[in-house]
């Protein structure tokens, strides 16, 4: 196609020249090959450093500087060493009356791109489209680094928020990268995983052995392993393994390993197989109990019979004895069926009913334990509430106190009175637990309604107060501590009146 019915290039140059007629010959030579050239000429170094300044490169910026090797106030070698200094990369030519080849050479040293002679603009043209070219080359380059920069940055931000443990190892097992997670979960410094002298077979002894036998098949199924903290303690974890580069010869193969910490799970599995043992022995209890009613009902229709005989006093008042006892365990059975059954909707019920409840059946403990119990009801106000419910409440919270005060002897209070809810102001009844027990400290306090934190060693579950707070919570109610190391603790639980 003819040069002439192209569309000219725009072309941008910053032209370090003192003659315009020179500027003019350019001008008109790379228009009539295919350019359209706009020029910017300058003739001193202060000249030049203003087109340099990021306000002038804002308006306009050169695509090429081409430069005169001699100016009377000014130099080519001069106005390459100031672009370089910008730290710009822009395309530098030099030109020159008088072209020797240790000037072109020198030049070239300094950083130019090219050397032309103003007697032979033949070769400026192709040295010019080469440049543009080349410049265009490294700008790619440059954008491609700073998006690939930016893309590693936002996969190791991805990686490192990941909730899942993940490490990356070679063949032998050395770490290659660990995430925080991982070393949150195993209780290592990251600095530490990441420093090339940790394996996973520090972590956990079946890894590597999956990921190589992984090398065989397309899939390999998670597995549940145990995992080794800093500290020695073992973990129960999810693992899964992958592959990365199956294209590679073995020796350069990298694996991954996903970690998840099973330890919450197995917990719950563990709180849940307790809760139903519960159920079943609630269960089986109110079955007991319902059964003994009816030879109770019989023995104390019996000895209602003889004491209406003619007794001696020593028998009639073994018989007084043996009635009053009979009518206490007749109270236990009614209580434990009442303990049991519950209500499966919410009703008014009354606390000081479900607290005496709940002492009746703790009555023995509380007697060997020589706890002193104080009842203080200031109103018989009802709550709406879901009975059964409330009343596990209660015992877990007395349950606490007992344990809280010891084998040596104390004193639990349990008050009731009218209350409000403080932020909304609903009216209702607030229960108070206090005991003389021995408080908690500031750590304790702070996770004693946390899942499966205990301070009773392996004979607590961890979920006692738990599940109060989310019962209490059900029932639009509230739950405070108040504690201190050797001063006792209260609890004050607020349930709405409706």
């Amino acid at each position: 196609m003819p040069a002439d019915l192209l569309s000219p290039q725009p072309l941008d140059i910053l032209l370090v020249e003192d003659n315009p007629d020179d500027a003019a010959l350019l001008e008109r030579h790379l228009s009539r090959n295919g350019f359209a050239p706009v020029i910017a000429r300058v003739e001193t170094a202060a000249a030049l450093s203003a087109a340099l300044m990021p306000a002038a490169l804002a308006v306009r910026t050169p695509d090429i500087v081409l430069g005169d090797y001699n100016l009377p106030n000014f130099s080519g070698p001069e106005a390459l060493a100031l672009l370089k200094s910008s730290g710009l990369d822009i395309p530098f030519i030099m030109l020159s009356g008088a072209v020797s080849e240790q000037t072109a050479v020198d030049s070239m040293r300094a950083g130019a791109q090219d050397y032309v002679s103003k007697q032979n603009l033949t070769r400026l043209v192709p040295a010019v489209e080469r440049e543009l070219k080349e410049a265009s080359r490294r700008r790619h380059k440059v954008e491609a680094e700073v998006a690939l920069r930016a893309a590693e940055a936002r996969f190791r931000h991805l990686v490192d928020a990941m909730p899942m443990g993940l490490i990356l190892n070679d063949r032998e097992g050395r770490i290659l990268y660990a995430n925080q997670a991982i070393a949150r979960l195993l209780r290592r410094p990251i600095h530490h995983l990441n420093s090339a002298t940790i394996t996973v077979q520090d972590i956990c002894i079946d890894i590597l052995a999956a990921q190589i036998a992984c090398t065989q098949t397309s899939h390999t199924p998670p597995f549940e392993s145990t995992c080794t903290t800093i500290d020695g303690a073992v973990l129960d974890v999810l693992i899964g393994v992958a592959l990365l580069n199956p294209e590679a010869p073995p020796e350069q193969q990298q694996f991954a390993a996903f970690i998840a910490d099973l330890s919450l799970q197995k917990k719950s599995q563990e709180a849940l197989r307790q809760t139903e043992k519960l159920a079943v022995a609630g269960r089986f209890a109110a079955s007991i109990a319902h059964e003994i009613n009816n030879p109770l009902e019989a023995i104390t229709n019996c000895l209602y019979l003889v004491s209406q005989s003619n007794l001696p006093d020593d028998a009639r008042g073994y018989v007084e004895l043996a009635e009053k006892e009979l009518n206490r365990v007749s109270q236990i059975t009614v209580q434990t069926l009442r303990f049991f059954r519950g209500s499966t909707r919410p009703e008014p019920t009354d606390l000081n009913d479900l607290i005496e409840t709940v002492l009746t059946l703790l009555d023995s403990r509380l007697s060997r334990a020589q706890i002193e119990v104080v009842r203080q009801f200031r109103t018989t106000d009802t709550v709406f509430a879901q009975g059964g419910e409330i009343r596990q409440v209660i015992a877990n919270l007395v349950g606490n106190a007992m344990d809280a005060i010891g084998p040596n002897g104390g004193r639990l209070i349990l008050r009731t009175a009218r209350g409000c809810d403080w932020s909304t102001g609903t009216p209702g009844v607030v229960l108070t637990v206090a005991d003389t027990g021995a408080g908690m400290d500031e750590p304790t306090r702070a996770r004693i309604f946390e899942p499966f934190f205990s301070t009773k060693g392996i004979t607590g579950t961890g979920l006692g107060l738990w599940i109060s707070q989310e019962i209490v919570a059900k029932h639009n109610g509230s739950i405070h501590i108040r504690t201190k190391p050797g001063a006792g603790t209260v609890f004050r639980l607020f349930l709405p009146s409706h």
